[in-house]
């Protein structure tokens, strides 16, 4: 049924622009409109189109044929990660190891005697599945071999992210990347899980493989390699924004912590005004001990506390709390907190009792923590009744991430506790489900449960984790259930409608935010933030989802993606 206009008070008759087309809302009535009005960066009238025009003129009316939705809210976005996946030249492509050789001797010649030469990883982006298995002697290039191609410049392949792909991860260097990272037949790993591959003789191969998740090795092995600089993660993230806003994205939130420099990078764009995505950020801290960690809650972490410090584009909310970890890769990384590598955060490493203890103490000074859960919710959810018991939790908004296995009791505390969930449905159901496939039904059903914490009543919202960065795979894994590789449905009876699964990727993550009132649904007063799609998500076949494009975005009012004519303007 077509909504009846709705109009926000107190506006001039004239607006601004008037975009005419199949409105998905998802209001509290899930009504479906025919128009709606936008005057600056708001949405001003809602409904029937004939009705919104008989209010007055309107600068600009655009008629599209396509299905607008509110801006996909991706609340696990690693969004500057993408940005570095241009950073590094690419492999892509390559089928043999004399053509990977023959694109390092290429960028050889363009490198002055002594410079590095870094490449991404082998094998296909945006996963690079299988790595070097996609070669055809299935094996990395060597140190000699390399040599060959480039034999005055240190060069190294770099290892994918577990997180875009599967463990293990490959990277390979030459003899003169080696001698500069300092690796010689002595050298031996100091993380758990990373291996230096030798010949016979015991000498170092160039080859070094990885069977962490998460990954470690550039904290470890390739802890020498030059830095990422700050204006090249700028450089990335006005990137990696293209790249989101071209999807219908309008919002990010990184949960999973973002280091000081990555937190940085963000300002700098923002006071630049060049920050076209709403960027929420949770701070991923650096302390030497839980003393350290108390003088920087109760002192400069202020600015996090509660809803945070910020503005309608860069806010700055809570704290991120490792659960578990490697010991050794918390050690490394808390010893220098500048080599992020991959990743947007600074590697924590916390046993039970740490973790509680650090809870407690961010509770006690109002700092919200996040976490990343995986399987141990059945762990998590004890520590945090305690915390709640003597602090009182439930009004500060904490969420748990990464939900993979999970137990119905556990789910139901949740919401007692007003805990809120972050979940990833492509990897754990799709990407990396074969961990799941020997379950029962009935535990396959609680893997990313969406819809059993939708049913409790737990705040629930969806992020693409970077994997890839498209949300409507998201919205077909939580829908299908279907893992990649066998085709096993995990849990058949948890497949979530497909309203359920879009409002996940857009009007539930304002929670996370503090934002109900101002984004997510297409509602009068809420931010002009939308997404033109060429099909809609609601009808579409879930595995025709990712057929479905996005022919514009806009945030604030303004065309972020496309423009008036991309969708049909006039």
């Amino acid at each position: 049924m077509i909504a009846g206009v709705s109009v926000r008070a107190g506006v001039e008759e004239s607006e601004s622009l008037l975009i005419c087309g199949k409105v998905i809302t998802l209001d509290a009535e899930s009504r479906i409109a025919e128009a709606i009005a936008i005057r600056g960066d708001r949405i001003v009238a809602v409904g029937a189109r004939r009705d919104i025009e008989a209010r007055g003129r309107f600068d600009r009316i655009v008629e599209t044929d396509g299905v607008i939705i509110p801006g996909f809210n991706d609340t696990h976005a690693h969004m500057d990660t993408e940005g570095l996946r241009g950073h590094f030249p690419s492999l892509a492509g390559a089928r043999s190891i004399s053509d990977v050789l023959a694109r390092i001797e290429q960028l050889a010649r363009d490198k002055s005697r002594g410079e590095w030469i870094i490449t991404m990883p082998v094998g296909e982006p945006p996963f690079f599945y299988g790595g070097p298995l996609t070669l055809d002697e299935r094996r990395m290039p060597t140190r000699c071999e390399l040599d060959r191609a480039a034999p005055d410049n240190p060069v190294c392949i770099l290892p994918p992210s577990s997180y875009w792909g599967l463990i293990p991860c490959f990277a390979a260097v030459n003899s003169e990347a080696l001698t500069r990272l300092g690796i010689d037949r002595s050298t031996q790993p100091r993380i758990p899980g990373i291996e230096i591959m030798r010949d016979e003789g015991g000498e170092p191969t160039g080859i070094f493989v990885e069977r962490n998740y998460p990954d470690a090795m550039q904290l470890d092995l390739l802890a020498g390699l030059p830095r990422i600089t700050s204006m090249d993660r700028r450089r990335g993230i006005i990137a990696a924004m293209r790249t989101y806003h071209s999807h219908g994205i309008t919002s990010i939130y990184e949960g999973h912590g973002c280091a000081s420099e990555i937190i940085d990078a963000y300002r700098g764009l923002r006071q630049q005004e060049r920050l076209s995505m709403r960027v929420a950020a949770v701070v991923s801290p650096t302390w030497s001990s839980l003393d350290d960690a108390e003088r920087q809650m109760k002192g400069w972490l202020a600015h996090a506390r509660g809803s945070g410090l910020g503005d309608p584009f860069l806010r700055i909310s809570g704290i991120y709390i490792n659960y578990g970890g490697e010991p050794a890769v918390g050690s490394l990384a808390m010893s220098d907190p500048g080599n992020l590598g991959w990743s947007c955060y600074v590697r924590q490493a916390n046993d039970p009792e740490t973790f509680e203890k650090l809870c407690l103490l961010a509770a006690r000074y109002d700092l919200r923590v996040h976490t990343v859960v995986i399987d141990k919710l059945h762990e998590i959810v004890p520590i945090l009744q305690r915390i709640d018991a003597q602090h009182g939790i439930s009004s500060k908004r904490w969420v748990l991430e990464h939900i993979s296995v999970a137990r119905m009791d556990d789910l139901a505390a949740l919401r007692c506790l007003g805990v809120g969930v972050t979940l990833i449905p492509e990897f754990h159901l799709c990407k990396a489900g074969g961990r799941f496939v020997n379950l029962s039904d009935e535990e396959c059903a609680l893997v990313a449960p969406t819809v059993q914490l939708a049913q409790l009543g737990v705040p629930v919202s969806a992020g693409t984790d970077n994997s890839p960065v498209n949300p409507l795979a998201s919205m077909r894994a939580m829908m299908t259930r279907r893992q990649r590789t066998t085709g096993r449905i995990l849990g058949a009876s948890s497949r979530a409608s497909a309203e359920l699964a879009l409002r996940c990727l857009t009007v539930n993550g304002a929670w996370l935010t503090f934002e109900e009132g101002k984004k997510g649904a297409i509602c009068v007063g809420n931010y002009a933030d939308l997404a033109v799609l060429s099909d809609d998500p609601l009808t579409t076949p879930p595995e025709d989802l990712e057929n479905i494009s996005c022919r514009a975005t806009l945030v604030a009012g303004r065309f972020v993606h496309g423009s008036a004519d991309d969708i049909g303007g006039g």
